[in-house]
C-alpha cells in the first residue's frame, strides 16, 4: 500500500511539474505589443478608443501582451522626446513588436492656411522644411528604439489621406512628403523597419472610413488598419491569422476636432478671397 501511495505521489508531483513548466513557457512566448506616436496610434476618433482601437485588435487576436503609449497630437520630435520617458524607455525595451503612426502632425501642425495658400502658387518651401524636420526626427526615432532593442520588430504605418471633400490635394502632398521618407528610409535601411500600407487601403474611402472629425479613422478605418498590421504579422510569422478578434466594437465619436475646424475657416477663407478678387477687379 505504501508503494502504491509513494507512486501515486510521483506521479502527481511529475505532471504538476510538467504543467507548471508547460504554463511557465506557454506564457514567456506571448509577445509583447507596444504602439507609439500619435491620436491615429491612441485611437482618436473612437469613444472607446483603448478598447477598440486597431492596436487593441491585433493583440486580441494574436493573443500578445499590450502596451500603446500613443499621445493625441504628437508631432515625430514629440514622439522622439516621448521615447525618453521611463516607463517609454522601459516599454520600448521589452518590446517583441513596436507599431508607429508618425508625422500626420508634422503636416497637419505646419500652418494649413500658408500651406494652401503656396500650393496655390506652386510654393514648395513649407513642404520641403517639413521633409527635412521629419526625416531628421524620424531616423532618430528608429535609431533611439534600435539603441534600446535591437530584437523587437519595428511596424511603420504609411499616412492615409484623410480628405472626404475639401483640400483633397493639399492634404495629399503633404501625405506623399511623409511617406515618402518612410519609404526611402526603408529603402536606405533594408530590414530596420517594415511598412504597413495604409495610404493605398484608405485610398478612395474617406467618407466611409474618417470619423466625424474628418481627421481620424473611425470604427471601420481602425478595423482596416489592424487587418493590415495582422496581415504583415503573418506574413512575417509573428501572427496566427489574418482575420480580426473583435472583444469590444468601436463607437465613433460625435465632435469636431480642432484640424476640421481650422479646415472649415480655411475653406471660407479661400471663397472669400476668391469672390473679392472677383468683386474689386
Amino acid at each position: 500500500m505504501n508503494k502504491i501511495k509513494k507512486a501515486t505521489a510521483i506521479i502527481i508531483a511529475t505532471a504538476i511539474l510538467f504543467c507548471s513548466f508547460a504554463f511557465s513557457s506557454s506564457a514567456a512566448n506571448v509577445k509583447n505589443y507596444l504602439l507609439l506616436g500619435d491620436s491615429i496610434a491612441y485611437g482618436a476618433g473612437l469613444i472607446n478608443s483603448q478598447d477598440a482601437c486597431y492596436g487593441k485588435i491585433v493583440a486580441d487576436t494574436n493573443g500578445y501582451n499590450y502596451e500603446n503609449y500613443a499621445v493625441n497630437g504628437y508631432t515625430s520630435a514629440a514622439v522622439l522626446k516621448h521615447i525618453d520617458v521611463d516607463f517609454v524607455r522601459e516599454g520600448v525595451k521589452r518590446a517583441d513588436i513596436i507599431s508607429i503612426s508618425v508625422g500626420g502632425n508634422d503636416f497637419l501642425t505646419a500652418n494649413l492656411i500658408a500651406l494652401l495658400i503656396e500650393g496655390e502658387l506652386g510654393i514648395d518651401r513649407r513642404f520641403d522644411e517639413i521633409e527635412e524636420r521629419f526625416a531628421e526626427n524620424f531616423a532618430a526615432i528608429i535609431a533611439k528604439i534600435r539603441g534600446l532593442n535591437s530584437h523587437a520588430t519595428i511596424l511603420v504605418q504609411t499616412l492615409y489621406n484623410p480628405s472626404k471633400f475639401l483640400f483633397t490635394d493639399i492634404y495629399q502632398k503633404g501625405v506623399n512628403v511623409i511617406n515618402g521618407v518612410i519609404r526611402g528610409y526603408q529603402s536606405a535601411n533594408p530590414g530596420v523597419i517594415d511598412i504597413v500600407e495604409i495610404e493605398s487601403a484608405f485610398a478612395g474611402h474617406a467618407i466611409e472610413y474618417i470619423a466625424f472629425d474628418t481627421i481620424h479613422p473611425n470604427s471601420k478605418g481602425n478595423l482596416v488598419i489592424a487587418k493590415a498590421v495582422l496581415q504583415k504579422l503573418y506574413a512575417l510569422g509573428l501572427g496566427s491569422t489574418t482575420e480580426p478578434v473583435i472583444n469590444f466594437p468601436g463607437i465613433d465619436t460625435v465632435g469636431i476636432s480642432r484640424d476640421s475646424i481650422l479646415g472649415i475657416l480655411t475653406y471660407f477663407a479661400r471663397l472669400f478671397s476668391k469672390y473679392s478678387d472677383i468683386m474689386f477687379s
